[in-house]
């Protein structure tokens, strides 16, 4: 592995036949009922939100002409190959397609975790090994995803071949921990429905009754957010357990692994509760909390202290604002009572009260998938509003000031605004203004990267446009987001469009964005390792 990732090295390899003894031709099934979207749809849609559509590719027998039939009719890759050997057809398209990561699904899996794609991805970032395997724990049956190199899969055992490596793709990796390294993923996105069983869930299509049971998901969530995940169902679980029982009965098929050791490094993530500060907070803490665990942690993401430890005390990251907790072992996020001139803080986003040595590299954190190429192209004049939760006033406000400059008429107009799309807030009234309630995060970089100017308050989507090399302007949306923008105007050389309120008296989009010749470091994070080293080694 060279370490460095490029989305176009990363394909989704789906398995899928019709010949199943069970419930045969169980991927070309209908949900919901009688509609024209089928299991094998439903799975490309979601994969459609993250890969380019020429790196999801169905994997299939090169007898089912039904199912290639279908495909092509559709107009989805797929590439024929044994039918019997499963892991040869894995094979085989891996060399053809050149692929490097293979994300590895079934057809019979319609509802896919997006949010648990997005952390392999991002997990992938840190691998330097060879030979690797990754997945995710506590998710519902159907719902997770393995993720594996290609090195890995072509990986030639010696001896005679096992039949069950030939039936199942990736057991001749699984098997073997002492070459190709094991990796399970906790998921924090489901940190706070912990205490719902995943494992008696099963959203899959094995048998008839769990197709009745998807059919019925799919009006309950899908009708509402067609990307629903393993938190909407848990979710779903906790307030009605009896929903579930339909195919509470079908039995899986499951094999005897070597048990992969739990890290006995420990640390508690404590981040500010999204209805109260906004989601950037967790958002950030949830890149955090793979970092360490690819470090070796074994991480808790929570908002709240874990106060009464039974062990020895927790070592606590703290991105909670000013919030004091007093815990024997604690390190600082963007806590202005604490500098990042002092061994246990951090700042992840540049402030005020910490000098601005070198204008020109700053250091900050985000997700690694913010620096990755997701093959998007920029449109032109295409400004990307971010408005978070605001609600409908301070929308309306946003509004009706890129309304005005999209159809400001003079003869020496400079923005060339062209459009403008708005994700978060409250839906618009004018009919100018796309919008969308809520994105994926993968999906929320793909439009920073196909936008050329964002509008936003001061925070991570602002270092994010940066990253991408955007024109960004900043609005106050609250006295200190106005004294930020200020900041990050005279700083940094970020245009600020001043208070919302004020907004009615600009008459101009800005025409220079000065920042663009800031270079951002992506580092902020590193200090926190170094903190927990010296923790657990003294």
């Amino acid at each position: 592995m060279s370490g460095i990732l490029s989305t176009r090295d990363c394909f989704a390899f789906i398995q899928a036949r019709l010949g199943s003894t069970r419930f045969p031709k169980k991927i070309l099934k209908s949900i919901p009922e009688n509609s024209n979207t089928t299991v094998l749809d439903h799975i490309h849609n979601r994969l459609s939100t993250i890969f380019p559509k020429e790196q999801i590719v169905f994997l299939v027998p090169e007898s089912d002409t039904e199912l290639i039939k279908f495909l092509q009719n559709r107009n989805y890759q797929y590439f024929i190959g044994s039918e019997t050997d499963v892991r040869d057809r894995f094979r085989k398209a891996c060399l053809h397609f050149h692929a490097k990561h293979i994300f590895r699904l079934t057809g019979d899996n319609p509802f896919v975790d997006l949010e648990s794609i997005r952390y392999l991805y991002e997990a992938i970032t840190y691998i330097s090994d060879s030979y690797y395997s990754l997945s995710m724990v506590g998710l519902p049956l159907g719902m997770g995803v393995e993720c594996f190199s290609a090195d890995s899969l072509l990986y030639e055992t010696e001896g005679p071949i096992p039949e069950r490596y030939t039936e199942h793709v990736s057991l001749h990796i699984k098997e073997h921990p002492e070459i190709h390294k094991q990796i399970r993923l906790q998921t924090h996105h489901l940190s706070h429905l912990t205490d719902v069983s995943q494992n008696a869930l099963r959203i899959t299509v094995d048998e008839p009754k769990d197709y009745e049971l998807v059919c019925k998901l799919w009006k309950e969530l899908g009708l509402k957010d067609p990307f629903f995940g393993a938190k909407e169902v848990l979710q779903l679980a906790k307030e009605n357990p009896k929903f579930f029982l339909i195919n509470a009965s079908v039995e899986q098929v499951v094999f005897s692994l070597p048990k992969v050791d739990r890290n006995s490094k420990k640390v508690r993530i404590v981040y500010a509760e999204p209805a109260e500060y906004g989601t950037g907070h967790l958002e950030r803490c949830k890149s955090l909390a793979l970092f360490l665990e690819m470090k070796g942690y074994e991480v808790e993401l929570s908002t709240t202290p874990d106060l009464h430890s039974k062990d020895l005390p927790l070592p606590h990251v703290l991105d909670i604002r000013e919030n004091e907790f007093h815990l024997p072992h604690e390190f600082y996020i963007d806590n202005t009572n604490h500098l990042p001139t002092k061994p246990n803080s951090s700042f992840f986003l540049p402030n005020p009260i910490a000098p601005i040595t070198n204008k020109n590299l700053i250091s900050y954190f985000s997700s690694p998938l913010s620096d990755l190429d997701w093959n998007q192209t920029t449109i032109p004049g295409r400004v990307l509003v971010y408005a978070g939760s605001l609600g409908d006033k301070n929308s309306k406000q946003i509004d009706d000031y890129l309304i005005r400059c999209l159809h400001l008429e003079s003869p020496d107009k400079k923005t060339n605004i062209s459009s403008v799309i708005r994700i978060g807030g409250s839906p618009p009234i004018d009919q100018n203004i796309e919008f969308i309630a809520r994105v994926s995060y993968i999906e929320f970089l793909k439009q920073i990267q196909s936008s050329e100017f964002v509008l936003t308050y001061f925070g991570q989507t602002m270092m994010e446009s940066i990253t991408n090399g955007q024109k960004i302007c900043l609005v106050g949306i609250t006295p200190i987001h106005e004294s930020l923008g200020q900041f990050a105007e005279q700083e940094l050389g970020i245009p600020y469009l001043g208070s919302l309120s004020s907004l009615t008296e600009k008459k101009n989009f800005p025409i220079d964005f000065p920042h663009s010749k800031i270079k951002l470091v992506r580092d902020a994070h590193i200090k926190i390792v170094k903190w927990l080293e010296s923790i657990y080694e003294s």
